[in-house]
Order: C-alpha cells, then sequence, then structure tokens
C-alpha cells in the first residue's frame, strides 16, 4: 500500500475485511488475504453496495468521515 492509501475495515453483516481507499477515490476490499482475492468500486458507497449493505471504520482520524451503505440505493 502506498503512502496515499487510506486504510479501512469493511464491517459486513457477517463478517469484517480490511480494505483501502487508493489515490484516485477506488475503494478496494481485499476479501481472501491467502489467496490476494480482492474486490474494488469506484467509490466507498459502490463498494458498500456490492455487498448488500454495510459500513466503513476509518482510523481514528478526524478528516476521515464513515461511510453507511444500503444496498436498496
Amino acid at each position: 500500500m502506498s503512502d496515499q492509501a487510506r486504510p479501512f475495515r469493511l464491517h459486513l453483516p457477517h463478517q469484517v475485511l480490511d480494505g483501502w481507499l487508493t489515490a484516485d477515490g477506488w475503494a478496494v476490499a481485499i476479501d481472501d488475504p491467502e489467496y490476494g482475492l480482492t474486490s474494488a468500486a469506484p467509490t466507498p458507497a459502490d463498494l458498500i453496495r456490492g455487498y448488500g449493505g454495510g459500513h466503513i471504520e476509518w482510523p481514528e482520524d478526524p478528516t476521515h468521515q464513515q461511510h453507511e451503505g444500503d444496498p436498496r440505493t
């Protein structure tokens, strides 16, 4: 991960995935660390929607906001 990537934790109904936000705004989640499988979307909201809902927890930093997702939007 580069210095410009922002790590996050994606909280889903039955699991929590690590991920990061790239410098150009793409959200990437690590689905399977053992095999290196990831999922990516153009925005955090799109990533959440793709998983059917959940929320993103950012590191303790006042510049980060928590993104909520509703699969119906």
